[in-house]
Parts: structure tokens; C-alpha cells; sequence
């Protein structure tokens, strides 16, 4: 992590989780909810769903048993790149540059989870994700 970047075979690992969870039902249950309004207060009131949607999402921590920096067996972290909140918030201007026009939920939850693809999610050890960030 301490080179914030990952191999192409590490990423490849990741897009196969990613696709299969932005393809998956789980983001069902955000069709036909609408978002309006400044980009930054969307985030900022949906913050709760987006942890809860990344923590499903690498709820089995990439098929990772052991810290990727240390090596150390024992329960793992999710450490990004960039804050879930910078990611969102990326997505969503990319998405809504509008503030007037709705966006549906569906729509943004499901390329917040795509552009996991593109961003490093490591699997961390409490001490290791402390120590780097």
C-alpha cells in the first residue's frame, strides 16, 4: 500500500468482486429513488448506505486471509486509495453535473461500486491500515 498502487493481477482480482456485486440484486432496492440538489450535501446524507454498500460489496475481503503488507493472519481491514467520500463524490460529479435534474440512485450506487475497478482496496491488518493511512 505504501506505493498506492496495485498490480494488474491484484486489480483483476478486485473487478471480478466489483462486477459481480454492480451486477448483483443488491442494488435493487435503490431503483427509482431520486436524488436532487448540490452534490455535496447528496453524499454527505447518503454516507450511511455507501459504507454499508462497500462493506457489502468486500465483506469477504477479496478472498484475502492474511494482511497485504505484513503478511499477519487475523481479521482484515478495508483500506482505499481515496476516502469512500472522494470516490462518491467523484462519481456523482461526474454523473450529476446538474444539480436541478434528478439522478436515480440505481444509476450512482452502481458506478460508485464500478469505480472500485479503478481504485485500490486493500485488505489490511488493524496495525498495518493504522500505520499507513
Amino acid at each position: 500500500m505504501a506505493s498506492k498502487t496495485m498490480s494488474a493481477d491484484r486489480l483483476f482480482e478486485q473487478k471480478i468482486v466489483v462486477e459481480k456485486a454492480a451486477n448483483s440484486k443488491m442494488l435493487d432496492k435503490y431503483s427509482e429513488v431520486m436524488l436532487l440538489g448540490n452534490n455535496s450535501k447528496i453524499i454527505k446524507a447518503i454516507a450511511g448506505e455507501l459504507r454499508n454498500t462497500h462493506n457489502t460489496v468486500f465483506k469477504k475481503c477479496l478472498g484475502k486471509n492474511n494482511c497485504e503488507h505484513c503478511g499477519v493472519e487475523e481479521r482484515l481491514d478495508r483500506a482505499h486509495i481515496k476516502s469512500k467520500m472522494i470516490i462518491a463524490k467523484q462519481v456523482i460529479d461526474d454523473l450529476h453535473p446538474n444539480p436541478d435534474v434528478p439522478i436515480d440512485m440505481k444509476v450512482f450506487m452502481k458506478a460508485f461500486v464500478m469505480k472500485h475497478i479503478e481504485i485500490g482496496v486493500w485488505m489490511l491488518c488493524k496495525k498495518c491500515h493504522k500505520e499507513l493511512g
